[in-house]
């Protein structure tokens, strides 16, 4: 990703805000300038278009996912803990009304390029790939059940909380998102 100045963070800040809360179909670079109070000519000096805005919110929420991930890693010993406390930061996000951002943008690929797609699978990969992680950890410490595949429970782990996000958020509940992964995670201990 290249590096990118203050205005053009505010931007993707409130693209992604409108992303998470209405879609990315729902907002134009008319809704960015009447909140930012700047010319939309502005908004499309550094992103073209929107297919470009989306690629650039992409890479830069995959790669501050990336780095909440590591940080989770580094804080909690415990695989168990890992996985508990990456299931908060989706449950913080339930609470602020909005949705995970690729989830909400993979509901919506026929709007954004390739490289997007690209960049969303890649995210879903990293997911799975650390919570699979996180339950191997947890089977070496005898945590997590060790006659369950870490990489099967991992793929619908994370199927499950983007689901329950979902229906929380319908439900206008987060308390839904924090029942359904109390359960799930409940499941996978020794």
């Amino acid at each position: 990703m290249q590096k990118l100045n203050d205005t053009a963070h505010k931007i993707l800040d409130i693209a992604e805000f409108f992303t998470q809360t209405k879609g990315f179909n729902a907002f134009s670079y008319k809704d960015i300038q009447t909140e930012m109070g700047i010319k939309t000519s502005s908004i499309h000096y550094y992103f073209p278009t929107k297919k470009h805005l989306a690629l650039a919110m992409t890479e830069r929420y995959v790669n501050n996912f990336q780095i909440a991930l590591l940080n989770i890693r580094d804080q909690y010993p415990s695989g168990v803990d890992q996985i508990q406390n990456m299931t908060e930061v989706y449950i913080d996000v339930v609470k602020q009304n909005k949705f995970c951002m690729c989830g909400m943008l993979a509901s919506e690929l026929t709007s954004i390029c390739d490289a997007s797609v690209a960049k969303l699978i890649f995210f879903f990969e990293v997911v799975q790939n650390w919570v699979e992680e996180a339950i191997t950890l947890g089977q070496e410490q005898s945590l997590i059940k060790k006659d369950i595949s870490a990489k099967a429970t991992a793929t619908g782990f994370v199927s499950v909380i983007e689901g329950a996000m979902l229906i929380a958020r319908a439900k206008g509940e987060p308390e839904h998102l924090i029942s359904v992964m109390n359960n799930t995670i409940g499941q996978l201990k020794a």
